[in-house]
């Protein structure tokens, strides 16, 4: 009876049920009432806590709005079924529920006759839990629920916003902001610092894989303990909860958070479930459109579920922008100066002009091709839930690099002897902005490079309730990953020609010209070839275990312990100046069969060269395995590190009627072992710490309030490059460059507050304050120590004609400490636009909107010399983070728009150029966003996607003047996209 009066109601509500088709459950769809789901709520008004409940579970109820009026429910902890739940929340009311085939239906205990019921078929409210404000429900709820400062995104979240990735899907999480590659979202700042400390889990174990950017100014070839999320597409993953908090059951080694990400699980979508979608992209610089498809099928049945998930991408994508060699004081030697003014030619012979060098117009093109695959496997029953999980990523690419530019003296267009300057400007700050140069050296660089990155990960998740006093959690995992760049070649041309360089028109982005017609190839000769490969992999073995204890209803005990083993490995081979002697002395023309009109930047043509052809016309191995047998390396590294820590933690609930008090305490041993290779220094030394890490979490929940204050001690690791510190005595600066093997993790003491506000049944608003008072960050520092007390591979590095008793000693040590703070603020609102007219009453309007400022200052040092430098902020730390999305929803249309805005930050204080700059960075981006869908019938719908709407410069600044360094822009795109869900 009970499921005619759900039909009826569905059926009267036929649109309603178009979008709830989008999600599993829905009117007229099956429960599966074996699902079992972990939750914790408090007590507080029956409605409210039915709602927690259906959205728990994914489904819809029906009830009439006065048989809830007035009542409460009490508090909830456990894991339970729908059922169990429902039992528990309406035990001491008046009320009964029945499970439905299209979900919860509940009224008086009362037996009611069929009249009746259909007769108050007005007075019964439906609450949906699907589509786009299903969705925001679904995290907002997760928010709600959470004891700890956490941010959730969930599935249908993700897949509708336009993010071809992770990173770009965590944007939208308040104090969190992302670095680009090629305008697409990479890796992730948490609250301003370093990637490194933000740790990456997937399916409860922590995680690691790298691939890197093409771009030296972006740290190409970077090794460091971040996750580059772009290896996966967002389709692969229906949850990303970010830690902003911590508990003594976390795993260490993120000190800015934790970012668990959650693979679909077949009782996510009970019953048959499957989708296949298609996307064709287009980007307004790349020649060919990009392609994207994504399948998923899941079936439960009984106790038993399988998973099986698909996606497969290819991206054409090309940057292209303008770049120097930073801005440098040097003498115009060799030049011609004849016809310049004498006002600016004193002040370039006086050394108060920064010349530009390089200057030059780039194009990055890449073809890449992202596969990800994922199973699951679900057994779930009264007792126990388990899940296997493997998932597998790959991500492989082309990329070819093309650049154009003067490689004259300190690249520079002079040729000594035969360049002159005809004329010449500078600016207010003593910046040569113009020039005009005549008889000048040009040249070219082509780059042809093959990457790959390959990630595999099987975890198995087990919880198991033994009685209603003792449950336990465990989990065991392993991970490799493999990043490999095995062809990386250059070759180099070049020529003469008059330039002019002009920065006064568009200071970020100069107008750079040439006399000669460059795409001729009788004005270009060969200069020199150059070779490489690099090779990393990570692989982790994770295993935890927990027992849970519960006396009654108020307390709860958890005791756990887990197992961490970490390896890294690295190999890097470089060979430059290949023919450079020889082709210096003769003039070698280009090979024509190997070059070819190079049209692909906005600015002008040139002649390129095809690097694979160059190196099989003149017989040359592309290997560097071949080239070492005739040529010498300028630069090997082979290094490994493994790291191993043992963990137990004992945690304690006490809840009250409103409150509750979450306390816990953390022993952890780890052990590194380092292995450097580096020619000729083969080294090897160990690491160990033992830490004691409390963690104090209070809750105070109102109707509508939640109150969290949070206490806590993490640490993080030192930085992978920093235990692998380059072994070698610096001439120039007579200082010699070792490891130390005293460092210690770095140490993290934070303080949370924050308050949320749930009014209505969308809205949500809440405003997180935090500080951070880390110690024992790592820099450079110099000691000095006596020649004859250096350990024998490092003496062994000063040249035999060292005569001083004494050297200074370069290391990193753990002597920084810094605070860091800033408040997050985030909102969730809607208006239904029926009162506008009936014809709208369908609609809804609505925005979600989060904000940030965080502040946070450290003192730098030279890295080479361990000189004091300046103190300034963090690098990656952006003052202000804002973004809003704004939507309008139907039940067939909807419409969203995303801006996303990232204060100016510094990417490093690079030690190598200090002669050049005291820092460099990026100044602020704004990127637009929209997405506008259509549901063309119950099962398929059509989507149109539009990102990077402003084809955003990305500005990385030179020197905290912030001079021109490097301005790329990587185009618009567009998307079209069909979805077919059963």
């Amino acid at each position: 009876m009970l499921d005619r009066v759900f039909n009826k109601y569905c059926e009267a509500s036929l649109p309603i049920v178009l979008i709830g088709l989008l999600s599993p459950a829905v009117c007229g769809a099956e429960l599966n009432t074996n699902d079992k789901k972990n939750i914790v709520i408090p007590s507080a008004p029956l409605k409210d806590n039915i709602q927690r409940i259906a959205e728990r579970f994914n489904t819809a109820y029906v009830v009439s709005p006065l048989l809830l009026k007035n009542k409460t429910s009490p508090s909830l902890s456990g894991t339970f079924t729908l059922e169990q739940a429902l039992s528990h929340l309406l035990e001491k009311s008046n009320l009964t529920f029945t499970l439905s085939s299209g979900g919860i239906v509940i009224g008086v205990r009362e037996k009611q006759t069929e009249t009746k019921e259909i007769e108050e078929i007005e007075e019964i409210e439906e609450i949906k839990v699907n589509g786009i404000r299903g969705s925001l429900n679904l995290s907002r709820q997760g928010k709600r629920e959470e004891s700890r400062v956490t941010d959730i995104i969930v599935a249908q979240d993700i897949a509708r916003y336009p993010d071809r990735n992770l990173a770009e899907s965590m944007q939208r999480i308040p104090g969190m902001s992302i670095t680009r590659e090629a305008g697409e979202g990479r890796q992730v700042v948490l609250r301003g610092l370093n990637p490194d400390y933000t740790l990456v889990t997937i399916n409860g174990m922590p995680v690691l894989s790298n691939n890197d950017s093409p771009m030296d100014s972006r740290t190409q070839r970077d090794r460091d303990r971040s996750f580059d999320l772009n290896l996966f597409t967002s389709e692969l993953f229906n949850q990303i909860k970010v830690h902003k908090s911590y508990s003594a059951d976390m795993p260490t080694g993120g000190i800015a958070g934790i970012a668990a990400l959650r693979t679909a699980k077949p009782f996510d979508t009970p019953g048959l479930q499957w989708s296949i979608a298609h996307q064709i992209d287009t980007n307004q610089y790349a020649k060919d459109p990009s392609n994207r498809t994504s399948f998923t099928l899941s079936s439960s049945e009984d106790n038993w579920g399988a998973l099986v998930s698909l996606s497969y991408g290819n991206r054409n994508y090309q940057e292209q922008g303008a770049n120097t060699f930073r801005w440098r004081k040097l003498l115009p030697l060799g030049l011609d100066t004849s016809l310049l003014d004498s006002e600016i030619l004193n002040r370039w012979q006086d050394q108060t002009l920064r010349v530009p060098r390089g200057n030059r117009y780039s194009v990055w093109r890449g073809d890449m091709q992202r596969v990800g695959l994922g199973a699951a496997l679900e057994y779930v029953d009264d007792n126990s839930h388990v899940t296997l999980d493997w998932i597998y990523g790959r991500l492989n690419s082309t990329r070819q690099e093309n650049h154009l530019y003067p490689r004259g003296f300190q690249s520079t267009p002079a040729i000594a002897g035969e360049t002159a300057v005809i004329d010449a400007q500078a600016n207010d700050r003593d910046e040569l902005v113009y020039a005009k140069y005549t008889n000048a050296r040009v040249g070219t660089e082509n780059r042809l490079q093959t990457v790959s990155t390959l990630f595999q990960q099987a975890v198995l998740n087990a919880q198991h309730t033994f009685s209603n006093y003792l449950s336990s959690e465990s989990v065991l995992g392993i991970q490799h990953s493999t990043y490999t760049m095995p062809k990386s070649i250059r070759a180099y041309m070049r020529g003469q020609s008059d330039i002019t360089i002009d920065y006064r028109q568009d200071y970020y982005f100069p107008n750079i010209t040439y006399s000669e017609d460059l795409t001729q190839p009788d004005m270009w000769q060969m200069n020199e070839l150059d070779s490489e490969n690099y090779a990393s992999s990570s692989n982790f073995i994770y295993a935890k275990e927990i027992l849970r204890f519960t006396n009654n209803d108020n307390r709860d005990w958890h005791i756990g312990a887990d197992f961490v083993q970490f390896e890294s490995k690295t190999e890097y081979t470089d060979i430059q100046d290949i023919f450079i002697d020889e082709w210096a002395l003769r003039k070698e023309d280009v090979p024509l069969n190997s070059a070819y009109p190079f049209t692909h930047h906005q600015k002008l043509n040139w002649l390129a060269l095809n690097p694979q052809k160059v190196f099989q016309f003149y017989t040359t191995p592309t290997s560097v395995e071949a080239l070492l047998l005739s040529y010498p390396e300028d630069r090997a590294e082979n290094n490994v590190v493994k790291e191993e820590r043992f963990s137990v933690f004992f945690q304690q609930q006490l809840q009250g009627t409103n409150w509750s008090l979450h306390t816990g305490l953390r022993a952890e041993y780890d052990t590194a072992t380092v292995s450097i290779l580096q020619a000729p220094i083969n080294a090897t030394y160990s690491l160990n710490n033992l830490a004691l890490l409390p963690a104090v979490t209070v809750n105070y929940r109102t109707n509508h309030n939640v109150v969290r204050l949070g206490i806590s001690k993490t640490i993080g690791y030192p930085e992978l490059d920093v235990l692998t510190r380059s072994i070698r005595y610096i001439e120039e600066e007579s200082v010699l460059s070792v490891y130390n093997d005293a460092l210690k993790p770095i140490t993290a003491y934070n303080f949370d507050v924050s308050i949320e506000a749930y009014p209505g049944d969308v809205a949500r608003f809440s405003t997180n304050l935090f500080g951070k008072w880390i110690k024992n960050s790592i820099v450079a520092r110099s000691q000095t120590h006596a020649v004859d007390t250096l350990a024998t591979p490092f003496a062994n590095l000063l040249p035999k004609a060292y005569a001083q008793p004494e050297i200074n000693v370069v290391a990193p040590h753990n002597q920084q400490t810094f605070f860091l703070y800033g408040i997050e603020g985030s909102a969730q609102f809607e208006w239904p636009l029926d009162k506008l007219s009936s014809r709208f009453d369908i609609y809804h309007i609505g925005i979600v909107a989060n904000a940030s400022y965080t502040f946070g200052r450290r003192q730098y040092y030279n890295e080479t010399t361990g000189a004091r430098l300046e103190k300034k902020p963090l690098p990656y730390l952006s003052p202000v983070l804002a973004n809003v999305t704004a939507y309008l929803e139907g039940y067939s249309f909807s419409f969203r728009l995303s801006a996303t805005y990232r204060d100016s930050y510094i990417a490093r204080v690079d030690e190598g150029t200090l002669v050049d700059e005291d820092e460099t960075g990026f100044l602020p981006s704004l990127y637009l966003d929209g997405v506008i869908a259509y549901q063309m019938t119950d099962n398929v719908e059509i989507r149109m996607e539009a990102t990077n709407l402003t084809n955003e410069r990305e500005i990385q600044y030179s020197d905290s003047t912030q001079r021109p360094y490097n301005t790329t822009v990587s185009g618009r795109n567009y998307s079209l996209s069909l979805a077919y869900r059963f």
